[in-house]
């Protein structure tokens, strides 16, 4: 039997975490690096922060949110939302990510999963795949 993990996604956006519904009604529900923490000690197998003010503005990388709370986590760290490059990706796993999440860029530059996985190695690349059911 495989073991199930569990694997908290939190929405990040202008440095903290929110909930709505497909990124609409985003109501702000805590500090980052205290629901990490929190989850840590709820024995979670890894965290994803996905930076949805990067995705929807270019907005700089939420270096030190990552920084802080890569040094308070035993779990692995996986960062996605708008990295578009190589060197995007040398600057989160820099500050703390374990592991990066691409999606839009996969798919605009499907190279950039072999040139990342060769540079970095394949444990660290990951693509986030956004899938939507439609009746025939």
């Amino acid at each position: 039997m495989i073991k199930k993990r569990i694997i908290p996604c939190l929405d990040v956006k202008d440095g903290r975490v929110v909930k709505g519904v497909k990124f609409k009604g985003l109501r702000d529900i805590g500090d980052p690096v205290e629901m990490a923490a929190y989850y840590n000690q709820e024995l979670a197998d890894e965290l994803v922060f996905l930076d949805i003010s990067r995705t929807e503005s270019g907005h700089q990388m939420m270096l030190d949110i990552i920084e802080e709370t890569a040094s308070k986590l035993f779990i692995p760290l996986t960062i996605g939302g708008g990295i578009n490059s190589v060197e995007d990706i040398s600057i989160l796993l820099k500050h703390g990510a374990d592991k990066v999440s691409l999606n839009s860029s996969a798919l605009r530059n499907p190279e950039l999963i072999a040139e990342a996985s060769q540079k970095f190695g394949t444990q660290c690349i990951c693509v986030a795949i956004d899938a939507k059911w439609e009746e025939d």
